[in-house]
C-alpha cells in the first residue's frame, strides 16, 4: 500500500468587525477539501452556537498537498473547533471521515492506504467511519482502530472529559 498523512492546522482570530470575519483555505488544496470546511463551519455552529463569521480564520494543508475528494472533512472540523476554541489535538491521533452537515461521519475511500500511511508515519490511533469498519484489514497491528458515526463520538474521543460536557451538553 502506498498511503501518506496530510497535516492540517488552524488559526483563528477574532474578526476586527463582528460578523465580518474571513475564511482562507489554501487554494491548492481542492474544491471538496474547501467544501468541507464550510460543512465544518455548519456543523460547529450547530453544536455550539459558534457562527465562524466572528473570526478571522486561516485553514491551512501544510506543505500545499491536494486533497482529492472530502476524507479531510473530520480532520478539518477538528483542527477549526481546536482554533476557535484552545482545545488541543493529540497528535498521536490520525482522522478520516467526510463531515455531513448533520454532524454525521461518513464512509471515504482507500482506508486500508489510509491505515497503513498513519501507521508508517508512528501514529497510535485512527478514528475512521463507522461505516469504513468492514474495510479495516483482519489482523491489523501497530494501530488502534475507533469507529466513529458521528462528530459527538470524535469529540468523546479527542477531547478531555470536561471539554466534552461543555461541548456536547
Amino acid at each position: 500500500y502506498l498511503g501518506s498523512v496530510i497535516e492540517i492546522e488552524a488559526v483563528a482570530f477574532p474578526a476586527r468587525n463582528q460578523g465580518q470575519g474571513t475564511i482562507r483555505f489554501n487554494d491548492t488544496a481542492g474544491s471538496m477539501a474547501k467544501d468541507s470546511v464550510f460543512n465544518a463551519a455548519s456543523v460547529i455552529r450547530k453544536l455550539t452556537g459558534e457562527d465562524l463569521s466572528n473570526y478571522d480564520l486561516h485553514v491551512n494543508v501544510v506543505g500545499g498537498g491536494r486533497i482529492d475528494g472530502p476524507s479531510a472533512g473530520v480532520a478539518i472540523f477538528l483542527a477549526v473547533l481546536s482554533a476557535i476554541q484552545g482545545r488541543p489535538i493529540p497528535q498521536w491521533l490520525a482522522v478520516t471521515g467526510e463531515l455531513s452537515i448533520q454532524g454525521k461521519v461518513r464512509a471515504v475511500g482507500g482506508i486500508c492506504e489510509k491505515i497503513y500511511g498513519a501507521r508508517q508515519a508512528g501514529l497510535k490511533t485512527i478514528l475512521l467511519p463507522a461505516e469504513n469498519i468492514n474495510d479495516v484489514p483482519a489482523g491489523l497491528k501497530g494501530i488502534e482502530i475507533v469507529p466513529a458515526s458521528s462528530v459527538e463520538d470524535i469529540i468523546r474521543y479527542v477531547f478531555s472529559p470536561a471539554d466534552v460536557e461543555e461541548l456536547v451538553s
